[in-house]
């Protein structure tokens, strides 16, 4: 009897389905998300009314392409005006020159002083020290003027904007947020148990539901080597292209 219900036993077992177990066990199944390549918030560091706006959300726009022009009528003016001071700047100081040269035809005759030698130098240099500083702060006013135009650091697709005609920007404050989706990751959180299993251009299957149940092969790109408090680390994959992945979307990847 008793060798009877072993035999029994023997057959359920082998009739059951195989448990997970060899390389399936060795699977390590993360979540994660994809991110562009690169994004970016777009600012400025002065103070200024918006005139004109040049594009809107989910517009592409160009590397160098001017995105937000603001007021520079005041810059303007004190840019002339300024250039007017730094031409008498300029005057002033070949009119110093000339005196320190015709002085220094006099020394040569024993026709003039030391002292006056002196008071000409003096005054050439601080001619000269003047102009300098005149255009430093005309290099000022030019990099303050510049930044009335917020120019695209790349070709990139706007996904925020936060920039209205009249609104006056303050210093930092964001006008645009775009990014670079040339390249798309997938950015995931890997237990630290998990992470000595992953590797550079190690490949995973990435599955993103909102396209449905087919997985797309994926290369490890980038490890940081710093964990969180949860003791989790990101692992970035480079996926491949494909229609209807944008940023933002929800995946599953799995390492074999």
């Amino acid at each position: 009897m008793r060798i009877l219900v072993f035999v029994m036993c023997a057959l359920v077992i082998a009739m059951l389905p195989p448990q997970v177990g060899g390389a399936e066990a060795q699977s390590r199944i993360v979540t994660g998300d994809v991110i562009a390549n690169r994004t970016v918030t777009l600012a400025t560091r002065i103070m200024g009314r918006i005139t004109v706006v040049h594009a809107e959300e989910g517009e592409m726009v160009k590397a160098g392409q001017v995105i937000v022009e603001l007021d520079d009528a005041e810059y303007q003016a004190k840019l002339r005006s300024t250039e007017a001071a730094l031409e008498r700047m300029r005057v002033e100081l070949a009119h110093r020159k000339r005196i320190k040269g015709r002085l220094a035809k006099l020394a040569k005759k024993n026709a003039t002083s030391e002292e006056a030698m002196d008071e000409a130098e003096y005054t050439y240099q601080v001619a000269q020290s003047n102009l300098k500083a005149g255009q430093a702060e005309i290099d000022g006013i030019n990099a303050t003027l510049a930044e009335t135009r917020i120019e695209v650091p790349f070709d990139a697709v706007v996904v925020r904007k936060f920039a209205e005609i009249g609104l006056v920007t303050q210093p930092g404050e964001a006008l645009y947020q775009i990014q670079d989706q040339s390249r798309l990751k997938f950015r995931a959180r890997v237990k630290e148990g998990d992470l000595a299993h992953i590797k550079l251009n190690d490949q995973a299957r990435i599955t993103i539901p909102a396209l449905g149940d087919e997985a797309v092969s994926a290369t490890v790109i980038t490890i940081i080597p710093a964990g969180d408090e949860r003791h989790t680390f990101i692992v970035e994959l480079e996926l491949p292209k494909k229609p209807g992945l944008y940023p933002g979307m929800f995946g599953k990847a799995v390492f074999d």
